[in-house]
């Protein structure tokens, strides 16, 4: 598989890249990488701290995925569009959930494929996006080509595609939805 590269910010939604980074390396073995903008420390919503996360450098090849949070959403949000950009210059396959889609938005990554997010109207604000005309009002990631998005509410869907894109096959990836789907079934009485 290849490697698969998280990108965080402080405040990130944990919850949001959690079943990924966790079901990819404990069950499937991946080569799961965590980095920052600049570096350092960041802090998770849910209060978890990292530190010493190494900076973020587009890669040669592998997933970059954005995870959300509220730094995506501020005034001066974190600056990675010319390293997205540079990435899937370099071949990567992009992915982002929640606010980490906005970063694709500003790096002009959705205006020509199809994408979700958090709501049609919530990337209209970002820099470089004219992609609305692309854009999937639909509670599940979307994938075209590589390009993986994916609204907050869907981590295991986005898990799912971020690893069937790093090269695991989709029978295999598809045993997180069959695992997590358990929890819905109607108890017997």
């Amino acid at each position: 598989m290849l490697a698969i590269t998280i990108v965080l910010t402080e405040g990130y939604s944990d919850w949001e890249i959690g079943l990924l980074a966790g079901t990819g390396r404990a069950f499937y073995g991946a080569d799961i990488r965590f980095v920052a903008p600049g570096g350092g420390p960041v802090n998770a919503l849910s209060g978890l701290k990292l530190a010493a996360l190494d900076p973020f450098v587009a890669p040669e090849d592998g997933v970059v995925v954005v995870c959300g949070g509220p730094a995506f959403e501020s005034d001066s949000p974190p600056e990675v569009e010319d390293r997205l950009k540079q990435a899937h210059d370099n071949g990567c396959v992009i992915a982002g959930i929640c606010g980490g889609t906005l970063a694709l938005a500003r790096a002009g990554l959705l205006n020509d494929v199809a994408h979700t997010s958090n709501g049609a109207d919530y990337l209209q604000a970002a820099k470089n996006y004219s992609g609305g005309v692309n854009y999937r009002d639909q509670p599940q990631a979307v994938r075209d080509g590589r390009i993986i998005t994916a609204p907050a509410p869907a981590p295991a869907s986005f898990a799912l595609e971020v690893l069937y894109a790093a090269g695991l096959e989709r029978d295999a990836a598809g045993v997180i939805m069959t695992m997590l789907s358990q929890e819905h079934r109607p108890m017997r009485s």
